[in-house]
């Protein structure tokens, strides 16, 4: 009997030697989301997710009354709170509990109040998914936006911009144009819709796009366009084009010393074009003040001294070729190449 009994007082002993039971701290979070008469909202999808440290994430609807309740692993952090409910705008808001002071056991009280999704809500639902780099989303938000209100000119130039990263230069056209339509002189539209005739190959309509373009929005973004139409133009051979479009880019913007660049090449095929020697040194000549115009803005520019060297050699000077090396050399000590 005795040897029977002495596991169970084993057992006994172990039950008096074990430590009391910690009591297990509850964060609780009770939710309540209201729609636009004021009324609790069932039904309404819940996300809680931690936004640092260990990963948590809580899912759920609200309750008849609109109730919504879980536990937290703790109010140490701060939690990003997503309500969302069809034909209603979604809620996105960080619960920054650590500046509330709570303690465990107290319940964290959060009230949402709901409204009926409107264009704008769309709307800035499709720049949170451009944000997000979601551009199938973003565009179909914007479109959306448009349906609903069709005089919103943000989503429309929002559009038209997406339409041209996507490759659809028709729909970016028709997207620009309905701006334009609302708002005249909007310069974002424009440029859009130089871009989209461009890529649609109607050169003569982009190119009398450009001319309003450049009376219109005279920033640094058109002159860049003025000096890419300038470069396309001779490409193509049109050199009175070219010059005409690089004029205009430096009268928006004088700083801009690639166009000083682009119009000593001009004048450097000329030169090479013509059995004149006198009017082949002339071209040189403007090639070379050209280039140096280019120098003044931006004086590390070391192309534009190798270019300027060669032309010199092109024209016999090789006092100026000496001259340019010797500037070249100092330039390089006092640092960079």
């Amino acid at each position: 009997m005795t040897r029977k009994a002495f596991p169970l007082a084993l057992a006994a002993l172990a039950l008096l030697l074990a430590s009391p039971a910690i009591a297990k701290e509850k964060f609780p979070l009770e939710l309540t989301v209201k729609g636009a008469d004021d009324k609790p909202l069932e039904g309404a999808a819940v996300l809680v997710e931690a936004t640092a440290g260990e990963p948590f994430k809580v899912e759920g609807a609200t309750d008849k009354k609109g109730r919504f309740k879980t536990q937290l692993p703790d109010f140490a952090r701060v939690y990003k709170l997503r309500v969302t409910s069809t034909g209603m705008s979604t809620v996105e808001q960080l619960l920054d509990f650590p500046a509330q002071g709570l303690k465990s056991g107290q319940p964290a009280e959060v009230a949402v109040a709901m409204h009926v999704r409107g264009p704008v809500d769309v709307f800035n639902e499709g720049v949170q998914a451009i944000q997000r780099r979601d551009l199938e989303t973003g565009l179909a938000r914007f479109e959306e936006a448009t349906r609903m209100k069709s005089d919103f000119v943000e989503a429309w130039r929002a559009l038209g911009q997406l339409y041209l990263a996507a490759k659809r230069p028709a729909d970016a056209l028709a997207a620009a144009d309905r701006t334009l339509e609302l708002s005249a002189t909007d310069a974002a539209a424009l440029r859009d819709r130089y871009d989209a005739l461009v890529e649609l190959g109607r050169t003569e309509e982009a190119e009398a796009g450009l001319e309003r373009l450049a009376t219109t929005d005279r920033t640094p973004d058109t002159a860049r366009l003025l000096f890419n139409s300038g470069a396309a133009a001779w490409n193509a051979k049109n050199a009175e084009l070219a010059r005409k479009r690089f004029g205009q880019a430096l009268d928006i913007d004088p700083k801009l010393y690639q166009v000083h660049s682009a119009l000593a090449e001009i004048h450097i095929a000329e030169a090479q074009e013509t059995q004149d020697e006198a009017l082949k040194k002339s071209h040189l000549g403007e090639a070379v003040a050209e280039i140096d115009k280019a120098l003044e803005i931006a004086p590390r520019n070391f192309k534009a001294w190798d270019r300027k060297i060669e032309v010199l050699k092109a024209m016999g000077d090789s006092a100026g070729v000496a001259a340019a090396e010797k500037r070249v050399a100092e330039l390089k000590a006092a640092g960079g190449s």
